[in-house]
């Protein structure tokens, strides 16, 4: 009992430090920004007036900001401004994301699941190693992979494929690119945990 009551101090510890982390860092930056979005800062720099009518103690809150959301400027229609527009790209972009990296993460984490057990921790490490650099520095060397002058264009007009360069970067496939290669060890790796667990003499059942 008394060595269950000294670890119940370090595990709460163990415990609150990740969300005092997600509490400063991610949900308070969030309450700032939804104080803000209902605050009317007319030719003010400063962003953070204050909501309330000290003279009638009533909240004045600005609600045009999420209006301009949903309706054009110009002719007030609903739904055909930018924002809906980004919103719904953005939606397409991640699902064509997620299907490459599907495609391409399956058959990686079935390899690794059906290897020797002495290569997978090897396995594993190669997926893992990008998380070892900078996220802006592995986005920023496609730069120099897609450029005019980049590598791929470089090879293809070395090996007479192509007489010009061909324009790759700021495309929609750069872009699908650099994204299944960012989210690509988020794929890999829970299809990993799972189909190692499988008991693959099922499958020859």
């Amino acid at each position: 009992m008394a060595i269950q009551s000294m670890t119940m101090p370090g595990k709460r510890f163990v415990i609150g430090v990740p969300f005092v982390w997600l509490i400063l860092f991610f949900l308070f930056p969030f309450l700032i920004l939804l104080y803000i979005s209902f605050v009317d800062m007319g030719n003010d720099i400063s962003p953070f007036k204050p909501i309330w009518d000290s003279s009638t103690g009533l909240l004045k809150l600005k609600y045009e900001n999420y209006g301009s959301i949903f309706r054009s400027g110009d002719d007030g229609a609903l739904f055909q401004t930018i924002y809906i527009e980004a919103y719904l790209r953005s939606l397409w972009y991640a699902l064509c994301t997620a299907l490459l990296c599907l495609l391409i993460g399956y058959p990686f984490s079935y390899f690794i699941a059906r290897a020797k057990p002495s290569v997978r921790p090897a396995l594993l490490m190669m997926v893992m190693l990008p998380f070892w650099t900078s996220f802006l520095l592995r986005v920023y060397a496609w730069k120099g992979i897609l450029a005019d002058q980049g590598v791929l264009n470089q090879i293809f007009m070395g090996l007479g494929l192509i007489d010009e360069p061909i324009q790759m970067l700021y495309t929609d496939i750069s872009m699908l690119v650099g994204m299944t290669y960012v989210y690509l060890p988020f794929m890999v790796l829970p299809l990993y945990a799972n189909l190692v667990k499988m008991d693959f003499r099922l499958l020859e059942a």
